[in-house]
């Protein structure tokens, strides 16, 4: 990040606090209550995946990334983004937006 992206997100903080921020992850183990009834159901819908190669989430989850194929068979594309973290529609906008744009219109062409 810039310094005035950090700036934005360092008063964002100072205004609202984490709470916001570590609510979804305090409530992580109600999702596997709520999706119970579709537990290991693959996701059908034209799906795209985009991570970045330095992301330690593309490690520690290779072996969902490995089985694509079978939890979403509805993929269309997947992109590895070389040298890029965990954000990257902050540190790779103009490539994160072209791959959406060029995504849904294939997904999504205009009638």
């Amino acid at each position: 990040l810039g310094e005035d992206e950090l700036d934005v997100y360092a008063a964002e903080f100072e205004r609202t606090g984490l709470t916001g921020a570590l609510n979804r992850y305090r409530t992580m183990d109600r999702d596997w209550a709520d999706l119970a009834d579709v537990h290991g159901a693959p996701v059908t819908q034209p799906s795209l995946f985009v991570g970045g190669g330095l992301d330690a989430s593309t490690t520690w989850l290779a072996d969902a990334i490995e089985a694509y194929p079978t939890t979403l068979p509805g993929l269309t594309a997947a992109h590895l983004l070389d040298g890029c973290g965990h954000w990257i529609q902050q540190e790779r906008p103009e490539r994160v937006n072209t791959l959406l744009t060029e995504w849904l219109a294939e997904v999504a062409p205009r009638r």
